[in-house]
C-alpha cells in the first residue's frame, strides 16, 4: 500500500469519522449523560464588537440554513484530496509546519482539546504523504491521549493505527474497521448532544489543511494548488456560519469567529463562477485535462494569493496561542 494509500485509510478512521453525517443538537449545550460541556470560557455577556463582530455581521452568518451541518461539513474537501495536491507538487517534507505534540499536555479545557485534535489529525495526514512513520507514531499517541479526554477513545483503535503506521499490508481491513467506527461515533456524538464537538474538530482539520496547502504553495506554486486555496472561500463561509451558531456568549468561539473574520476578507477579492459550454481543456501539472460541460472558472490574482496565504499563517498563528 502506497503513501496515499495509507493516509487514506487513516484519515477514514480518525477524521471521516468526525464529520458528522446527521448533525443536530442544540446550540451550546453541548451536555448529556453527563458529558462535559465544550465551552468552559463563558462570559455572561460578551462585547461581540470589541472583536469586530458587529451584529449585522452575525446575522449575515446566523441566517445562513444550517439544519443539518453534516450536509455542510461533508460538503467540505477530502483531507485525502489535499494530501493528494501536496504530493503532486513534489516539495520537500518540512517537519516545521507541523503543530507542536507537547503543547496538548495543556489542553485543559473541552475546547481546546476538540480544536487541537482536529490540527493533529490533519498533521498526521501529511505526515503520512512523507511516509515519516516515526514523526506518525508520535502524532497518533497524541491523538489518543485527546480521543481518551473526549472520552471518545472507544472509538480509537490504537493498536490498529499503530500496525497501518509500520505495514502497508492492512487496507482491506482498514476500510471494514473505518466504516464500523464512523457509524459508532456517528450515532454516539448525536445521542449526547455534543455535535458542537465534532463542528471544534472540523475548524481544527480545515484551518490546518488550508496552512499546510499554504505552506507548501508558497514554497512552489502551482494552478492545482492555487485553485484548491482559492475555492475555500465558500467553505469559509459554511465553517463561519457553524462556529456563529455554536458561539453564543462563548468568548472562545468570539475570538475563534473573530480571527477567521480577518481571513473572509482576503478571501473578498476571489471570484468563482460557475460556467456553461462545451469540453473545456487545460493543462494541469504537465497534462492535459479535459472538463465536460459546465465547469468552474476560479479568478485570483498571484499577489492576492499571496496575502491569502500571509492570512492563513495569521490565523493559524492565532489559533496556536488559543490552544
Amino acid at each position: 500500500m502506497n503513501s496515499n494509500h495509507s493516509y487514506i485509510a487513516l484519515s477514514i478512521i480518525l477524521l471521516s469519522a468526525l464529520l458528522l453525517t446527521n448533525c443536530g443538537g442544540s446550540g451550546n449545550s453541548g451536555q448529556g449523560n453527563n458529558e462535559p460541556v465544550v465551552g468552559q470560557e463563558i462570559t455572561v455577556n460578551v462585547d461581540f464588537e470589541a472583536y469586530g463582530l458587529t451584529k449585522d455581521f452575525i446575522a449575515k452568518y446566523d441566517t445562513m440554513k444550517v439544519d443539518n451541518f453534516g450536509d455542510l461539513i461533508g460538503s467540505f474537501p477530502s483531507p485525502v484530496e489535499v494530501s493528494a495536491i501536496i504530493k503532486d507538487s513534489k516539495v520537500k517534507y518540512d517537519h516545521n509546519y507541523l503543530f507542536n505534540t507537547q503543547v496538548a499536555d495543556n489542553f485543559e479545557t473541552i475546547y481546546k482539546k476538540s480544536l487541537g485534535l482536529g490540527v493533529y489529525c490533519a498533521d498526521l495526514g501529511y505526515l503520512n504523504v512523507y511516509d515519516q512513520t516515526g514523526d506518525v507514531l508520535e502524532y497518533l499517541v497524541t491523538i489518543r491521549k485527546l480521543t481518551e479526554a473526549l472520552k471518545l477513545g472507544q472509538f480509537f483503535d490504537f493498536s490498529t493505527l499503530k500496525r497501518v503506521a509500520t505495514n502497508n499490508n492492512n487496507l482491506d481491513s482498514l476500510l471494514i474497521l473505518s466504516t464500523m467506527s464512523y457509524f459508532q461515533m456517528d450515532e454516539y456524538l448525536r445521542a449526547n448532544d455534543r455535535t458542537n464537538v465534532s463542528a471544534l474538530m472540523v475548524t481544527g482539520v480545515w484551518t490546518e489543511s488550508l496552512y499546510l496547502a499554504s505552506k507548501v504553495y508558497l514554497e512552489k506554486e502551482n494552478k492545482r494548488m492555487k485553485d484548491h486555496i482559492a475555492s475555500q472561500k465558500y467553505i469559509l463561509d459554511d465553517l463561519m456560519a457553524i462556529l456563529i451558531h455554536y458561539m453564543g456568549n462563548d468568548v472562545n468561539y468570539v475570538k475563534l469567529v473573530s480571527a477567521f473574520k480577518e481571513l473572509a476578507k482576503a478571501y473578498e477579492p476571489v471570484v468563482i463562477e460557475t460556467i456553461d459550454g462545451d469540453d473545456v481543456v487545460e493543462e494541469v501539472n504537465g497534462q492535459q485535462v479535459t472538463t465536460q460541460g459546465a465547469h468552474t472558472v476560479i479568478t485570483v490574482a498571484d499577489e492576492q494569493m499571496i496575502q491569502i496565504c500571509k492570512a492563513v499563517e495569521t490565523l493559524r498563528k492565532k489559533i496556536a496561542e488559543a490552544l
